[in-house]
């Protein structure tokens, strides 16, 4: 139904003036199309010297709120993670301007299956 806005009048959605005032009735608004999404996480690549590492970033989230859910994906999966970050931004309470971005690190040897596994995340690199 269409609602006139000078009278209030209701009208079929077919409708393309008000009889009693005149009043056109305005077009339905388009809704605006969607924004492509940026990506939320960097998996940056591995060199040789990293795959001998006893553990390497796999990404840095912005939030500890969004590192937890990363770290617990992965640990779901059975892949053994670590977020050495957490016990800092715990105490400064999130405050990240200072400090960077809390790291997700993990062996070396599971950062192909964990970056398959996190790639619905929106990841590049």
């Amino acid at each position: 139904m269409k609602k006139c806005s000078y009278c209030g009048a209701e009208y079929p959605d077919d409708a393309v003036v008000c009889p009693i005032d005149h009043t056109p009735f305005e077009p339905p608004a388009e809704p605006p199309p969607p924004k492509a999404r940026e990506p939320e996480y960097r998996f940056p690549p591995l060199s040789a010297d990293d795959r001998q590492k006893d553990f390497v970033t796999l990404v840095t989230c912005a939030t500890l709120p969004a590192a937890d859910i990363i770290l617990g994906r992965l640990q779901a999966a059975g892949i053994e993670a670590s977020m050495p970050d957490e016990s800092l931004m715990n105490v400064m309470g999130g405050v990240l301007t200072g400090f960077g971005n809390v790291r997700i690190q993990i062996a070396p040897k599971d950062y192909d299956e964990a970056k398959e596994l996190l790639s619905d995340i929106y990841a590049v690199g």
